[in-house]
């Protein structure tokens, strides 16, 4: 047992504390806590530690507004003000822009904290008794949580997971229960997708149910089974198109989307203010361009545009969705950004290049790809400083400099921070 001051939150779940000069990772803790800690795992330079008694707990404390939580994963950061919150994403990513000499950062964008996530990740679990838990997994655990009270969900999402929860309770034997392995769902507007995932091929019995689920349920466009690659059953109906920043977009059920509407609407608006009103000659490259929204946002600044996507499904709503507002110049292509280096879609002047990497960030033959092509200006949208940090690092030793920072807080509750980078070349 220790007795520690927790100092600072890290990237993540934990919060930070020293215990005789070595670090000590404590999940749920927050800066200024005062708490006896067990330590749980010992690494050569670090500690891992859970609370056991909060002596004096932080003014910077809030009582959770969520039920759910700690015992949920899916929010990590309830137990802090949405303020306090902000601060530290702020104060983390100060810390890591501090090598790369940049120029404006500007404050963090705040969102609403409730009812902003479109998009629904439900997994499974049946008890032998019938019972059903579905939510989301408990922090590093696959045991399920309910989540009869989220309060980040859309309320369409809710509503459907209602409707879910005592369709699978009520309707369906114990061994259709345990042959479901979860269920995905979005909500753009009046466009409601689900999918259902089988561990097992569907029998009759299973399919008429999703069949009179699905007429039950008047929100949901299209419902769809699906086990590994084959889908068992689609199907649809009419609802009105999704409409966003004044236009129509096709968005399938496992096409890239950012799940908060309100924020990706605030980072087109950023985007659309760095390439400002002119036109810029020559090319523009949009690398995981996804379904083609900023891709289309910025066609007409731009004599020629090629935009890049390895993922189908986003690559075909992008050509659905190019379709729809013809005539249009941009080339569309569905392969790895790394196989368009050394071909003659990288030639010519390349004006800008915007970039909207996974999680991961560029990959080295990305990174390495830049340094032939040199587009005078770069956009890179990022969901994690770290990579960003690493990827920025790279463009600056190229001779680019980090012009300005807009960050978005996306997911109010949780670590995670929306970045936008906006690079011009010396």
């Amino acid at each position: 047992m220790e007795t520690v001051n927790i100092e600072k939150m890290t990237y993540g779940i934990d919060a930070l504390a020293h215990i005789n000069g070595k670090v000590a990772f404590i999940p749920y803790g927050a800066p200024k806590d005062i708490a006896e800690i067990n330590i749980v795992e010992t690494k050569t330079d670090y500690f891992r530690a859970e609370i056991s008694k909060l002596l004096e707990p932080s003014a910077l404390r809030q009582n959770s507004p969520c039920p759910h939580f700690p015992e949920c994963g899916a929010c990590h950061w309830l137990h802090l003000n949405p303020e306090i919150q902000r601060g530290e994403k702020e104060a983390q990513l100060q810390y890591l822009l501090k090598p790369l000499s940049a120029g404006v950062v500007y404050p963090i964008e705040a969102l609403p904290e409730t009812g902003y996530r479109n998009k629904m990740d439900l997994k499974i679990q049946v008890r032998e008794s019938g019972e059903l838990l579905l939510g989301n997994y408990r922090y590093r655990s696959h045991d399920v949580v309910d989540m009869h009270h989220c309060l980040v969900q859309c309320e369409p999402n809710m509503k459907l997971y209602f409707s879910l929860y005592e369709f699978i309770s009520n309707r369906m034997k114990l061994d259709l229960k345990k042959s479901i392995e979860q269920i995905v769902a979005r909500t753009l507007k009046t466009q409601q997708h689900a999918m259902v995932y089988l561990k097992s091929d569907p029998s009759e019995e299973m399919l008429d149910l999703w069949r009179s689920f699905f007429d039950q349920t008047d929100s949901l466009a299209r419902l769809e089974l699906i086990r590994g690659t084959s889908s068992f059953l689609t199907l649809m109906r009419e609802k009105e198109p999704f409409q966003f920043m004044k236009r129509t977009w096709t968005v399938s059920p496992m096409s890239f989307f950012q799940n908060n509407l309100e924020g990706t609407e605030a980072i087109f608006f950023t985007l659309l203010s760095i390439y400002g009103n002119s036109s810029h000659k020559g090319k523009l490259l949009d690398f995981y361009c996804g379904v083609g929204l900023q891709t289309m946002l910025l066609e007409n600044k731009f004599d020629e545009v090629v935009a890049v996507e390895s993922q189908p499904e986003s690559f075909q709503d992008a050509l659905k969705n190019q379709k729809n507002r013809r005539p249009s110049q941009i080339r569309f292509l569905n392969r790895k950004v790394e196989s368009i280096f050394g071909t003659h879609l990288v030639k010519g002047v390349i004006s800008a290049l915007h970039v909207n990497p996974p999680r991961t960030g560029l990959s080295p033959r990305v990174t390495r790809g830049l340094t032939g092509i040199k587009p005078r200006i770069i956009t890179y949208l990022s969901c994690n400083p770290i990579t960003f940090k690493r990827d920025s690092q790279a463009l600056v030793s190229m001779g680019y400099r980090l012009e300005k920072v807009f960050s978005f807080d996306l997911f109010p509750g949780t670590f995670h921070l929306e970045i936008l980078g906006y690079f011009t070349r010396n």
